[in-house]
């Protein structure tokens, strides 16, 4: 059996003030088409439909037309999850009679125990497993974390496990191993708590992720489809795709990335004013969402109304020098706020290109414990 999986479209995105609406539009509608092109028997939405919990009411009518299409035109069903962006109540809204039609959105986590059967693959669809909600779900308290929430659900899963057939999950979640992260994802907790071993997964033959937005692989059988056009400036570098997964009886699974060109590109142009003026006129995509990084050193009158003359859809403005003495400034603030074993090791690395040893570190503060109690003493016989 051949899917598409995809995922983070982040429906109702503002980026930098720009409602990106019509540029998701134009992407959705490539989806489709590349659907049809490689003839799948389904498509796979794994989390962030929208990008927040009450999403506008374009991206609400966008996400309908694009399900009609998918279903009418491509004849394929639809398997899709909430993300952690999304409100699992309102992107589950109706799904039990919409399953009819063949969009199957699995909204919670007990429709999440029984499999999506197409030919020899069961489909099994995770929502997005908050610790809270799957606490009170299962009644297992020792659910705390990301990792022992989606644990708690796949041991639950087991029950329906079919050893004759190939098994897929759909899940929304960081898992360890991934490298690639990006300013556009929300993180899912403080610290480390958000994080899922990729081991959970084992027992599935392969696992379409959503959550992050470069397109990785955490191990052969464990992907991320990656968002399909970019939502932040950390993401220039990103090649967007969708992931054409081909998978046959018996669990073996291959997989292709299609390339995904936006109307606009995301990208940072760097260099002097005038320079970068001059170059527009024969930079064919001067209409890309841009960030301009600006080498003129001293003042510059209306840089960013010069600048968009030239480049229409200029979202972020930065000046190299005034970086380079914001970072010395904070260097310095941070410094005055240091401790002294804090201030030894920053040394100690700077000029020797090494951490201190645990040694060494216990003989600077000996020393500078010794030097307190002089000091002390000094202070006494003075006064």
């Amino acid at each position: 059996m051949k899917f598409l999986h995809t995922a983070d479209w982040h429906l109702g995105r503002i980026f930098h003030q720009i409602h990106l609406t019509d540029d998701q539009s134009a992407v959705l509608d490539r989806i489709v088409e590349i659907a049809k092109a490689e003839n799948v028997a389904a498509v796979i939405v794994a989390g962030d439909l929208y990008d927040r919990a009450v999403p506008p009411p374009e991206a609400v009518a966008l996400l309908d037309r694009t399900w009609q299409r998918i279903i009418s035109e491509v004849n394929v069903p639809i398997i899709a999850i909430p993300g952690n962006h999304d409100s699992a109540t309102r992107v589950g809204y109706g799904s039990t009679l919409l399953q009819k039609a063949g969009l199957h959105i699995v909204a919670d986590f007990e429709r999440a125990l029984t499999p999506i059967t197409l030919g020899d693959v069961d489909i099994f669809a995770l929502p997005f497993a908050e610790p809270a909600e799957v606490r009170a779900w299962s009644g297992d308290l020792t659910v705390r974390d990301h990792a022992s929430a989606v644990a708690c659900c796949i041991e639950r899963m087991r029950d329906r496990f079919s050893p004759d057939r190939a098994r897929v999950l759909v899940a929304h979640a960081f898992v360890a191993g991934a490298r690639t992260e990006s300013d556009s994802e929300r993180p899912l907790s403080v610290g480390g708590a958000g994080t899922v071993p990729v081991d959970v997964f084992q027992d599935f033959h392969y696992t379409a992720l959503g959550h992050l937005h470069a397109a990785q692989s955490v191990s052969e059988r464990c992907l991320y489809a990656g968002s399909p056009m970019k939502y932040s400036f950390s993401e220039a570098d990103h090649v967007k795709s969708v992931t054409i997964v081909d998978i046959d009886d018996a669990g073996s699974v291959s997989t292709k990335h299609i390339p995904m060109t936006a109307r606009r590109d995301v990208r940072t142009i760097e260099g002097e004013l005038g320079q970068l003026i001059a170059a527009a006129p024969d930079d064919g995509q001067r209409a890309d969402y841009l960030r301009v990084v600006l080498t003129d050193q001293g003042a510059l009158l209306n840089a960013i109304g010069r600048l968009r003359e030239a480049y229409p859809n200029v979202l972020q403005l930065e000046r190299r020098f005034l970086t380079r003495e914001a970072s010395a400034v904070s260097n310095v603030a941070k410094r005055q706020q240091a401790t002294e074993s804090e201030l030894f090791s920053s040394f100690f690395s700077e000029v020797l290109e090494r951490e201190p040893s645990t040694l060494e570190t216990a003989l600077f503060e000996e020393t500078l414990e010794e030097l307190r109690r002089e000091d002390a003493e000094r202070q006494e016989v003075s006064s």
